[in-house]
């Protein structure tokens, strides 16, 4: 359900943003990777500190603006995805600036 719910949300269900991808392989591959990643994140909420050591507030804006960096990243850099700011940016920026214990930024990288 989750992951079904990144798809319907913005700008994903728009078909032109969907589909408009110079590197549609990768890009599809590399959403379904992010709304997978969002989805796990956002269960591990359910189970508390087992989950995350700090109850975090994920919401669909971290994921919005990484799926908007990604598509951003892939259309600027066609010939090889730089995947290293990409995961700097989703893990330690977009989803890691709310994470102020260290062992839950740690799983938090680890996970994406």
């Amino acid at each position: 359900a989750n992951i079904t719910g990144s798809y319907y949300m913005h700008p994903v269900s728009d078909p032109t943003f969907f589909s408009e991808c110079s590197k549609g392989k990768e890009w599809r591959r590399m959403l379904f990777a992010l709304c997978f990643f969002h989805a796990v994140v956002q269960e591990r909420r359910k189970f508390g500190p087992l989950g995350w050591n700090i109850p975090y507030e994920f919401n669909e804006s971290d994921l919005r603006i990484s799926i908007q960096q990604l598509k951003m990243f892939i259309e600027e850099y066609p010939k090889k995805i730089p995947y290293k700011a990409l995961h700097y940016l989703t893990a330690e920026c977009n989803y890691g600036g709310r994470v102020t214990d260290d062992h839950d930024r740690r799983t938090l990288t680890t996970i994406l």
